[in-house]
């Protein structure tokens, strides 16, 4: 086609337009000027309503989301419900649009209101009759206009958004794996203290209805935050700090003390009255306060009343017995700003769940522990029992663990082989702390102590690497030397770290003075080392802290 006719077609159009509009004006100009005035008048009232009932169906459908079957969620606007709105504020604003009653601001709702008023005074309708008239012609003509004109103007604004709706759903479904992806990348492996399940995510609970939902991640319910059933927005990803929500265990639906937890886990074992209990006590006072003081991290303990009792348990110096059918977990939290949160995992493992058929019933799964403590107490040796009491009276033995040492040694070992699924002959190298209690004693001081250890080290220093490998020495020797050799040999025919520490937790000396416990936080912070957590220097920080 020529370039000439291809110019002359849109000319032509320009100037078809401009006489037609000119010809409109003409004809304008010959109507009387009060019946344009009406025109006008009627034309504004008529746009009016138009707005009014796009306006009035938006605020009515505005909560309207569409629930995602099977969820206690709804799906996000970009993903489903921005598409159900549409078509109910779509539907709503038609009949608002058709509809003479509602608004006030019409002349066919004055109309209407008018032609339904009663009143037994025949000069008041008299009058009504003569307003009505021209009320209804009015009307008649404004609703003309506004559903001719509003059907149309709905009709592109309708088909505006739909693009603009297909245009977001387009880029949501670009983002959606790239959220999710990143969100998962960032779940810890958590393990429910109660029922010993492993899970990935946990249950969520929305803090304003209590509603839980099992799967909050991004999806097509929101990226950073979806809208619970309730209305409230709650967040459904790391990025949007989901952890601050409350959790629960997915499989036995108990309160976690975390959602996203990077734990270091420990197991404590040992006998009855061995010390375990003081042993948790004085570590969780000592590295709290140590972490608390300086501010370094945040730090929380949980559960509450537990931790209380443990406090009063280190304040008062006595503690009491643990339950014998019940492994306890005691988790201390640092707080952080990234999706994660650090924290320390304690199990306190009775010794009846050892040593008895009840550890069938009670399946604590060793295999996610990432270290082992094992608390001695040298007053299970009758040889040791009888020298303390001669050094310093029988009072002082009081409350000594009758369960044999290379009992629980061996049932451990069993246990631990049977559920972490351990091959024979094959070694663990899952670290192991071995803490001999008790050591406030004089005469186990005397022979284990820091002195005792700090002189052996001197003296042949070229025998020893540091000084925690003359700890390490001398604690094994003085094992033996009671007869607990044949223990020392167990652990180290199965495990391939293994290293020893004299402790002193909770009590007072001889004299009735109190003391410090001493060496409490060295066996956590050894395990925490070797399995390079990130607790390792938050607890050697800690360890610092109480020298």
């Amino acid at each position: 086609m020529p370039t000439d006719e291809i110019r002359y077609g849109p000319e032509q159009i320009r100037l078809f337009l401009q006489k037609a509009m000119a010809d409109i004006g003409a004809f304008w100009e010959t109507i009387p000027i009060l019946l344009r005035a009406l025109i006008v008048i009627v034309s504004v009232v008529a746009c009016v309503n138009i707005v009014a009932s796009l306006v009035k169906a938006v605020i009515i459908n505005r909560a309207s989301w569409k629930k995602k079957p099977g969820s206690e969620l709804m799906f996000s606007f970009a993903a489903g419900s921005g598409q159900f709105q549409r078509s109910h504020i779509y539907k709503d604003a038609h009949k608002y649009l058709f509809d003479k009653k509602w608004s006030v601001f019409s002349f066919a709702g004055l109309a209407y209101r008018l032609g339904n008023y009663e009143n037994h005074s025949k000069t008041i309708a008299f009058l009504s009759s003569l307003v009505y008239l021209p009320l209804a012609i009015l009307g008649i003509a404004e609703m003309i206009i506004r559903c001719i004109a509003g059907v149309v103007i709905y009709f592109v604004i309708n088909l505006a958004y739909i693009v603009f709706l297909l245009a977001i759903w387009v880029v949501n479904l670009l983002l959606m794996p790239l959220f999710n992806l990143a969100d998962k990348a960032s779940w810890m492996t958590q393990h429910c203290p109660k029922c010993y399940a492993t899970f990935k995510l946990p249950v969520f609970e929305c803090p304003l209805c209590g509603t839980r939902h099992t799967k909050l991640y991004p999806g097509r319910c929101g990226l950073l935050f979806a809208k619970c059933n309730c209305g409230h927005f709650i967040p459904c990803a790391s990025a949007s700090k989901r952890k601050n929500l409350k959790s629960y265990c997915p499989k036995c639906d108990y309160a976690l003390a975390g959602s996203n937890i990077k734990a270091f886990t420990v197991q404590v074992i040992g006998g009855d009255s061995s010390g375990k209990t003081a042993f948790i006590a004085a570590f969780q006072h000592q590295y709290v306060e140590a972490i608390e003081n300086s501010g370094v991290r945040n730090v929380s303990t949980s559960p509450a009343d537990d931790f209380k009792e443990l406090e009063r348990m280190c304040h008062s110096g006595r503690t009491t017995k643990s339950p014998s059918d019940e492994v306890r977990a005691y988790y201390i939290l640092h707080g952080s700003k990234g999706s994660s949160d650090d924290g320390i995992v304690i199990y306190d493992v009775p010794d009846e769940v050892i040593l008895s058929e009840q550890y069938g019933r009670n399946p604590l799964n060793f295999a996610y522990s990432d270290g082992i403590i094992i608390i001695i107490d040298p007053l299970s040796v009758r040889s040791v029992r009888k020298e303390c009491e001669a050094t310093t009276g029988s009072a002082s033995t009081n409350g000594f663990s009758d369960d044999s040492t290379e009992d629980i040694v061996v049932h451990f070992i069993n246990k631990y082989s049977e559920v972490a699924g351990r091959m024979a002959r094959r070694m663990s190298d899952t670290p192991v702390a071995v803490v001999i209690a008790k050591t406030d004693l004089t005469s186990i001081r005397r022979k284990i102590g820091t002195v005792k250890i700090k002189a052996e080290f001197s003296a042949n220093q070229n025998q020893y690497l540091s000084t925690d490998d003359a700890r390490d020495k001398v604690c094994r020797r003085y094992l033996a030397d009671i007869g607990l050799a044949n223990a020392i040999n167990n652990l180290d025919s199965v495990f391939s770290r293994v290293s020893y520490f004299p402790v002193s937790s909770i009590g007072h000396y001889e004299d009735g003075s109190p003391f410090d416990p001493q060496n409490i936080i060295a066996p956590m912070g050894w395990l925490a080392r070797q399995c390079q957590s990130n607790i390792k220097d938050l607890a050697a920080f800690a360890e610092e802290e109480v020298k």
